[in-house]
């Protein structure tokens, strides 16, 4: 058989394709026995992870120097955020219900180590704080979510709000009404900022003004039901080519997304259907964390999903994140 110059030059690049193939990732379990693990915050300065199980009411720090990891119980009501503040090491902000508080990880166990910097949502005494994050001007960016009572969430009765140094005891609010809120980023020229409301299945996007700390025009970047996605969409981070990762509760997976054509690029599947959230972290931000659930699965479930509610760590994707913004607040650690 002849074989022309140009069918042998394609033979040759599949087989180099096909030998240096990158290998698939690779999941890792990095904590187990959780009930509810959320909202990974990765800290550049402290090389640590940060997270929370909303359900047992703690929060976690995972040191990546060391590989230790220690806790904090709250025990004072559902725990939902947390990120670290700029400037002062080990200095948390937290959410609890719907209270903002900061936690010094060092002071000893107990509510008292708390001190109390915001509360939302008054007179929704059933609501509670959910997702949160740092824009690039130091301002928190958080939501809430109505009263929930098996898996059932009352809709539209909270809201997404900006926080920051100056107008803390009055928090502004951004987005109104809203069921879940959940996932958010941006783009690293902050030009653009992407949110979740959870039970809309969507990833929306907005205009965006870092210095203003404005949002307008509002529009569908990804559906859900459009890509035929199962599951929902929960946490939610972004990576240095600009790529969504995106946690998919019930939905066993993390799937990426490009961020300016809203294509399906990836998924990764998890041994845990109740993805809640993601984030980069490691010493490079190669690696992806992403926290998982074990609330509502029966018996059954939890036999075939022994690690349900666990940390994992997902290398090898080829990807990388930024690092995450950090709370600013002059003089946090004398409030």
């Amino acid at each position: 058989m002849i074989v022309s110059v140009r069918e042998f030059v394609l033979s040759l690049f599949l087989v180099n394709c096909l030998a240096y193939r990158a290998p698939a990732p690779l999941i890792k379990t990095v904590q187990r026995g959780g009930t509810h693990f959320e909202g990974p915050h990765w800290s550049t300065a402290e090389n640590a992870l940060y997270w929370v199980d909303i359900h047992d009411q703690k929060v976690y720090r995972f040191d990546a120097e060391t590989a230790n990891i220690t806790s904090k119980s709250i025990g004072y009501g559902p725990v939902s955020l947390v990120v670290t503040v700029k400037d002062y090491p080990k200095l948390v902000l937290i959410g609890v219900r719907t209270e903002l508080y900061f936690l010094p990880w060092d002071a000893p166990e107990g509510d008292s180590s708390l001190r109390l910097l915001s509360a939302v949502d008054l007179g929704l005494p059933d609501n509670r704080c959910n997702d949160g994050k740092v824009d690039a001007k130091g301002r928190l960016w958080f939501g809430t979510m109505g009263k929930e009572v098996n898996n059932n969430v009352d809709k539209d009765q909270a809201t997404l709000y900006m926080m920051d140094e100056h107008n803390y005891l009055d928090p502004m609010e951004k987005v109104r009404p809203v069921s879940i809120s959940n996932g958010i980023a941006w783009t690293a020229d902050n030009k653009f900022m992407f949110y979740i409301d959870t039970p809309t299945r969507n990833i929306d996007v907005f205009d965006f003004d870092l210095e203003e700390g404005c949002i307008r025009n509002r529009r569908t970047l990804f559906s859900f039901q459009a890509n035929n996605v199962t599951g929902s969409p929960d946490g939610m981070t972004i990576d240095s080519d600009g790529n969504l990762w995106v946690a998919c509760f019930d939905g066993w997976k993390v799937i990426k997304i490009d961020s300016r054509a809203g294509k399906l690029l990836e998924q990764h599947r998890l041994p845990a259907a109740k993805v809640t959230s993601v984030m980069w972290g490691g010493h490079d931000l190669s690696t992806l964390f992403v926290t998982t659930s074990k609330v509502g699965l029966s018996q059954a479930e939890l036999n075939t999903q022994p690690d349900a509610g666990s940390l994992f760590a997902i290398e090898g994707t080829g990807s990388k994140g930024l690092p995450e913004n950090q709370f600013i607040f002059a003089n946090a650690a004398d409030y």
